[in-house]
């Protein structure tokens, strides 16, 4: 994946002023497994799926064992994380259905599998008994069907309103549906005492937030990776600085037998010589070692992190980060940025380009031994911190002219905004493909992005 990051010149990012290091400090990366894909309606309807047959295998054994909690626990994490992507393709695919009779079968549909979906998991839930359950197991059950019933609520929530913005005259047909399954979770939630949100929360409803991300990260927990992140060139620096001190140590040597030879031992031009080309040995050197790291950054990685689930080594992702020239982008991506004619004039010239390269390599068939579940790669989640660019934007807002209206002066106001264009270039077994985002800036932060 190679991005190219165009910075307007006036925002004063360069390779002086904005470092690699500030650039990983900006950089946030979240890798976590794929949640394994299965459909709403047929993990609400076949008991035979992986994720419903290990659920009601591995609470059956807790009669033999019922201190064993590691295999259940993991069970319960999968399912919800299974469910929960099933919960969000399902309403995502309801909304996006091309005619009025399909979209309401699909909405009756989703609300129909989800109430199976909790209505399974519950059913286990109920069967706990003191002789084959401990703590630990009705925690874990107790975590699950929140998250499970924050799910459901969400996801409900997200379809309804997705009719009633989008198609309003189809939605008084489905609005009792909608009411029914929200209103009965509702009431499900109070009776266990979770925590629900309410309108006139003084704090925001902060605390259901809060416990809501908490139940998030525990249910997706055996999807994230043991990520171990080192520095990539320490070896590369190692042989390149080496070289650098080896070259001008020769220059040094050679200026020396040279004087040596002319003037002779101990003389006074002899020691000046020496003292001089001594001088010029270190600054040599440091130009040297500049020089071979700008020749080679572009080359190789800056840093390396190596995947592993559950011990096993399943792949590794590089990453790197410098400015370029305009002269050195490929023609695919000087398209994509789409420069008018004005702005090349003007600045599209000199603005700064940052290219950021991250290459991932995984051994599907490591990953395939790490997990009975199919498992068929990893998200990478990037977030990319802005700040440092804001930091010399002018005033969001400056007086432009005015209009004379009913006989009254009244002044207008222009915005300030800047734009920052991604350009990603995603290569995979030999496919390319591009994606545009501009990303419009002021002073106070992002105003909008577009994606094209």
């Amino acid at each position: 994946m190679n991005t190219w990051i165009f910075v307007p010149n006036s925002l004063d990012i360069n390779a002086a002023k904005y470092s690699k290091d500030d650039f990983y400090r900006d950089l946030k990366s979240g890798v976590r497994l794929i949640t394994p894909s299965y459909e709403l309606h047929e993990l609400a309807n076949n008991d035979e799926l992986l994720p419903s047959q290990a659920l009601t295998t591995n609470f059956n054994d807790l009669h033999a064992a019922p201190e064993d909690t590691l295999d259940l626990t993991h069970t319960i994490k999968m399912y919800c994380a299974i469910a929960k992507s099933a919960f969000r393709d399902a309403c995502f695919s309801a909304s996006q259905q091309p005619d009025a009779a399909t979209r309401k079968d699909a909405c009756l549909q989703f609300l129909d599998d989800g109430r199976k979906i909790l209505e399974r998991f519950r059913g286990l839930f109920n069967q706990l008994n003191d002789d084959n359950a401990t703590d630990r197991t009705r925690q874990v059950f107790s975590y699950g069907d929140e998250f499970l019933s924050n799910v459901l609520e969400k996801y409900t929530y997200r379809l309804r309103d997705a009719i009633r913005i989008n198609h309003p005259e189809e939605y008084p047909s489905v609005e009792a549906n909608f009411k029914e399954v929200l209103l009965d979770e509702r009431s499900y939630r109070e009776q266990k005492g979770y925590l629900c949100v309410k309108i006139d929360d003084e704090k925001g409803n902060e605390d259901f937030v809060f416990r809501a991300s908490l139940l998030k990260k525990f249910s997706e927990s055996d999807l994230y990776l043991n990520a171990t992140k080192r520095k990539n060139t320490f070896l590369v620096e190692q042989i390149l600085y080496s070289l650098a001190a080896g070259a001008a140590m020769v220059v040094a040597t050679l200026s020396s037998f040279f004087f040596q030879q002319r003037y002779g031992n101990f003389t006074l031009p002899f020691l000046i010589a020496l003292v001089i080309s001594y001088m010029f040995k270190d600054r040599l050197k440091d130009w040297l070692r500049l020089i071979f790291a700008r020749r080679v950054s572009s080359k190789v990685f800056d840093t390396r992190t190596d995947f592993r689930v559950k011990g096993r080594y399943i792949g590794w992702s590089k990453d790197s980060v410098d400015f370029i020239d305009s002269d050195k982008i490929i023609p695919e991506v000087i398209h994509l940025r789409s420069r008018n004619a004005l702005f090349a004039e003007v600045s599209g010239k000199d603005e700064k380009v940052l290219l950021y390269r991250k290459k991932v390599q995984l051994w599907p068939s490591e990953l395939a031994k790490a997990s009975p579940y199919p498992l068929r790669g990893i998200n990478d989640i990037l977030r990319y911190n802005l700040t440092e660019y804001t930091r010399k934007m002018d005033n969001p807002s400056f007086p432009l002219s005015g209009t004379w209206e009913d006989n009254e002066y009244k002044p207008i106001e222009g915005k300030k905004v800047y734009h920052i264009t991604f350009v990603i270039q995603c290569v995979y077994e030999g496919k390319t493909e591009y994606k545009r985002i501009v990303v419009r800036c002021d002073r106070n932060g992002i105003v909008n992005v577009k994606v094209s």
